[in-house]
């Protein structure tokens, strides 16, 4: 036996006691020595090592068989389990893990691609919202506003609509392409036509995301520069439209309600200006002291942005059967609630972009005496 046959022996035997390694060690050795005579025999016959390779079986299937005999492993239906060595070390896993694994594995997965799915269902359809509402606010604002007055800020509107939906539609997209990839194991595979498809559609959407972010840029800049932007006439105070002040004489209503009462009131009474909304717009007001103005009296100015025909539309009431005098003991100084109604068309109430303001102006002197806790809330 030449060293070159050694060689070969002995690195098929060394390959079978790896693959047996899980074995108890004398029984692998008994084993081993039995091969190793086989080989000699097999060699002392003149036979050739391809020849003695040809007759053996697969080393894994020696190994198979072993482990079987030696109640390693079990033999169901005919099917030998697996064995898996890793590292030369036989790793033997039993039927139950590997379907206690395979169940976590299906059932976790079954739950992350239901939350995907409806994670994506409502990108999508916030995608779609937006889609559909961006065009029917931008409709009411053309209808409340002067066209050159909102048009700056309906560029700017259309400009982050575009930037928001993409960004949803690719969430929803990528959420959608997540599930598909759980189900199906092909779609994770992407053919050079899809990847160019893919490519396009990203170049597209980097095309539209830079046209909105522009447009989102110069709409918010228009919309605030400038005394006569939409904006920029809130933030200066000076709105673009105004309307003549309405005045109230309040002297019957606080007579009606004060009656047989009037001794109660006194320099540290409250009165309080509330005005009704229901479904208000977007409201300011400025309130102070006038005294150019008669007793009782209070005058209502509006200032807006709105067309000057819609906020003349905005009409204010007074309220006499709702307003009422409340002193709890003899501590309490008493307050007066005098209340008025302000009703507004529905299309500004649908959509207030800037604010009405409303400057209040007032002078009371009840019982002889001037009021000076005035408290106006909307």
């Amino acid at each position: 036996m030449n060293k070159k046959t050694t060689k070969q022996m002995d690195k098929w035997l060394n390959l079978l006691s790896k693959k047996l390694s899980g074995l108890k060690t004398s029984d692998r050795k008994d084993i081993i020595e039995n091969y190793k005579d086989l080989w000699s025999e097999e060699l002392s016959e003149g036979k050739t090592v391809n020849e003695i390779l040809l007759s053996l079986r697969p080393i894994n299937e020696i190994a198979k068989e072993l482990y079987e005999e030696f109640g390693v492993i079990k033999n169901t239906k005919s099917d030998v389990t697996k064995i898996k060595i890793v590292n030369s070390k036989s790793e033997v896993t039993s039927s139950w893990i590997k379907n206690f694994n395979n169940f976590c594995l299906k059932f976790f997965g079954f739950i992350y691609s239901i939350t995907a799915i409806l994670l994506s269902l409502v990108l999508f359809l916030t995608f779609v919202a937006i889609i559909v509402a961006i065009p029917v606010a931008l409709v009411l604002a053309f209808v409340n506003y002067e066209f050159l007055v909102v048009l700056p800020l309906a560029i700017g509107v259309m400009g982050i609509g575009i930037i928001v939906a993409i960004f949803f539609f690719f969430l929803s997209s990528s959420s959608y392409s997540t599930v598909k990839a759980i189900f199906n194991k092909w779609f994770s595979k992407t053919s050079v036509a899809t990847k160019n498809k893919r490519r396009i559609w990203s170049r597209l959407m980097l095309v539209m995301i830079i046209i909105g972010g522009s447009m989102a840029g110069i709409g918010a800049v228009t919309s605030i520069v400038g005394n006569n932007s939409i904006y920029g006439s809130v933030l200066s105070g000076n709105y673009l439209n105004k309307t003549e002040s309405e005045t109230f004489n309040l002297n019957a209503t606080i007579g009606k309600v004060l009656e047989n009462k009037e001794s109660e009131f006194s320099k540290d009474s409250k009165v309080y200006l509330d005005f009704d909304w229901g479904l208000s717009p977007w409201t300011t007001f400025e309130a102070k002291q006038d005294s150019e103005l008669n007793q009782n009296q209070i005058s209502i100015q509006k200032h807006f942005n709105f067309k000057e025909s819609l906020g003349s539309e905005f009409k204010i009431s007074e309220k006499p059967e709702s307003s009422y005098w409340v002193k709890n003991n003899v501590n309490d100084n008493g307050s007066l609630y005098l209340k008025f109604h302000i009703s507004a068309p529905w299309n500004a109430k649908f959509l207030s972009i800037t604010p009405i303001k409303y400057e209040i102006s007032y002078n009371f002197k009840i019982n002889n005496t001037p009021v000076e806790n005035i408290i106006v809330r909307f």
